[in-house]
């Protein structure tokens, strides 16, 4: 029999589930103020998970799914690995089915993750796909986009100039992407890295990046490392301060908008305008 089996541990176990303080004042369940749940495009995640939790106040947690995405750009499919568009197509449907499961486990908000697998839909589907998601689920739901969003007009961007880890040909893809938002791509700067080497990357490459695309591009007013799953969250104040831009990360703006749609308003110093004063 379980701790909490028996109709004798029924409060316990209501206590469990709530989050609330057990007898002895110890709040039980991790995550006792929020639980988000995240659905991650990358096949193997490391980096977003580190991050989330150096970011995250005491009580809120995070659940994982891992979807599709291995490699980018590719047009014909191998044994190995199906072609880009296919991998988008899987992971846009298993993030749907991951919903479901993450609101039945408790998950206080979902985010559906990837901006080029929420761009496949069309921007502007992407309210009407959260609205008809909420209701079957039964919690909130979001996405990497519309965070990106929130978080670029919270800072006041008008000139975004986007450091990514992948190679010169995803350029033109980031550019799309930030028009796609409504806003301006002042330039691109690239590191030439896969999906599969995310977590290789040395950490003081978002320095170096932003400091480039800087110079290159000086009336940029923000900058914006995207892709949610490479070290960029150590460098965020370090590159506001320097570069005197803002800075709004893919990771930084889905932490953010996650942690303020389940109610966690606390101010986070280390990482940013956007988590230290919105």
């Amino acid at each position: 029999m379980t701790p909490c089996a028996g109709a004798g541990n029924e409060r316990l176990l209501s206590h469990y589930v709530m989050g609330h303080r057990n007898p002895r004042g110890t709040k039980i369940m991790y995550g006792y103020r929020a639980r988000i749940g995240y659905c991650s495009p990358p096949f193997v995640t490391e980096d977003f998970c580190y991050e989330f939790y150096k970011m995250a106040p005491r009580g809120v947690t995070l659940m994982v799914t891992t979807l599709s995405i291995k490699a980018h750009g590719v047009t014909v499919a191998t044994d190995d690995v199906r072609s880009t568009k296919e991998q988008i197509d899987e992971s846009h449907a298993k993030s749907l089915e991951a919903a479901k499961y993450m609101a039945r486990g408790g998950a206080d908000v979902v985010v559906l993750g990837g901006n080029p697998v929420n761009q496949s839909r069309g921007v502007e589907n992407l309210d009407a796909i959260c609205a008809d998601l909420s209701r079957e689920v039964g919690t909130k739901v979001i996405t990497s986009t519309h965070s990106q969003i929130k978080a670029l007009k919270a800072l006041g961007a008008l000139r975004v100039a986007t450091v990514h880890p992948y190679t010169a040909v995803r350029h033109e893809e980031h550019e799309r992407s930030m028009r796609n938002m409504g806003f301006l791509s002042s330039g691109v700067i690239g590191c030439g890295f896969t999906v599969m080497d995310l977590g290789r990357i040395p950490g003081e490459l978002a320095l170096t990046l932003a400091r480039q695309v800087k110079q290159a591009n000086p009336d940029t007013d923000t900058i914006h490392p995207s892709c949610a799953h490479w070290a960029t969250a150590h460098a965020i104040d370090q590159i506001e301060s320097e570069l005197m831009v803002n800075v709004m990360t893919s990771q930084q703006a889905i932490f953010w908008n996650a942690i303020r749609t389940a109610g966690i308003n606390d101010r986070v110093e280390g990482y940013g305008r956007l988590l230290r004063e919105f």
